[in-house]
């Protein structure tokens, strides 16, 4: 055999070997020797030595110490080096924006929000953003490796931009947050806040083991993610899940019907009013034109659950918490639909499933 035959065969055994020890280092709790990762891999002691040394020159791993044998010898104690570079999840929403900044070991560097004043304007939205970003960068000690975007608008599936939409409950948000923000990154995504929280439930939420659920979105926008045989679905251009767009037979879509029982701005303006809406629940009997509206509500999830036929559904956003809203949904929505199906309150947010895939994407740039 030559040497030309050979060489990409040792090449792509060195780089499953690197890419099962870095694994192994990230998932553990605690530095592991050559010896643990020989172990826990069963890959042989010389192949783990040496891609120990490439790692090393790399500067992807680093020696934390050693570890006395029973025979006196000492190991080598490895880890991910926290100082070879970071992701950062910027999350943008019609209340607020947030950051956050992980260290290529998994670390948290930088996690901050900054609430946004109502009728925020586009250049109001990208000073504050740009601010977030800016104080990330003079902390940092490491190169950026990967960034992700959660936006409170559609996002098109193909190119990565904002969809305009006429009515919006985040108009301010309809900017170009890579280029407006000056994003530079060699990975960088860009997508739906309800699709980054579904894929939060999804990778470290309640969801990890759910191949088929849905997400609802409660706040001042609706929206709904879903998740079907085991991936996202995004739809044709990324607008998907709409179901605040959900029209009733007279026109009217669940959010203007919402909006016209009382759950709607004292501005008239696209959305629900979040705080309204929490005031809504507080009174001791519930009003008759908000049972009707939790009527339209129940019925649109459960339509959706019949359609998709999704096994569970994952309550989110700031409204998700509320008791008498939980309790509505979790009791109704299983009585509508056609098959069974469990209804829970989320516990991720939009910034969870943008940073968890941004820290992804940097780690895959180097080899895990």
């Amino acid at each position: 055999m030559s040497l030309t035959d050979a060489s990409p065969r040792q090449g792509l055994l060195a780089s499953i070997t690197e890419n099962r020890f870095l694994a192994l280092l990230s998932d553990s709790a605690a530095p592991l020797s050559r010896s643990d990762i020989s172990l826990l891999s069963g890959i042989s002691k010389p192949a783990i030595s040496d891609a120990a040394r490439r790692l090393e020159e790399s500067g992807v791993i680093v020696s934390t110490g050693v570890r006395e044998g029973k025979r006196g010898g000492v190991a080598a104690l490895y880890e991910i080096n926290p100082a070879r570079g970071h992701s950062v999840a910027l999350a943008l929403d019609s209340a607020f924006v947030a950051a956050r900044s992980v260290r290529l070991d998994g670390t948290v560097a930088f996690d901050k929000a900054e609430r946004l004043p109502h009728g925020a304007s586009s250049d109001f939205v990208i000073e504050i953003a740009s601010g977030l970003l800016k104080s990330i960068e003079k902390e940092s000690d490491s190169v950026l490796l990967a960034a992700a975007v959660s936006v409170a608008d559609p996002v098109n599936r193909k190119t990565g931009d904002i969809i305009p939409m006429a009515d919006s409950v985040f108009p301010a948000g309809h900017i170009n947050p890579v280029q407006d923000l000056k994003i530079q990154a060699p990975e960088i995504k860009v997508d739906n806040d309800v699709n980054w929280a579904t894929l939060a439930e999804r990778s470290v939420g309640a969801m990890t083991e759910v191949e088929d659920f849905l997400y609802i979105h409660l706040g001042a926008g609706l929206g709904a993610g879903l998740f079907l045989g085991g991936a996202l679905q995004r739809g044709a251009r990324g607008l998907a899940g709409e179901i605040g767009r959900l029209r009733a037979p007279d026109g009217e879509d669940l959010t203007r019907t919402l909006s016209r029982l009382g759950f709607g701005n004292s501005s008239g303006s696209y959305g629900l009013d979040v705080q309204g809406a929490r005031q809504l629940f507080e009174r001791p009997e519930l009003a008759p034109t908000t049972r009707e509206a939790l009527g339209y509500l129940t019925v649109a999830i459960a339509n959706m659950v019949t359609l998709l036929n999704s096994s569970a559904v994952v309550l989110g956003g700031p409204l998700a918490a509320l008791g008498p809203l939980r309790e509505h949904l979790s009791t109704t929505v299983p009585e509508l639909s056609l098959d069974s199906v469990d209804v829970i309150v989320g516990t991720r947010s939009p910034l969870d499933g943008a940073s968890h895939e941004a820290h992804r994407l940097a780690r895959a740039s180097l080899g895990f």
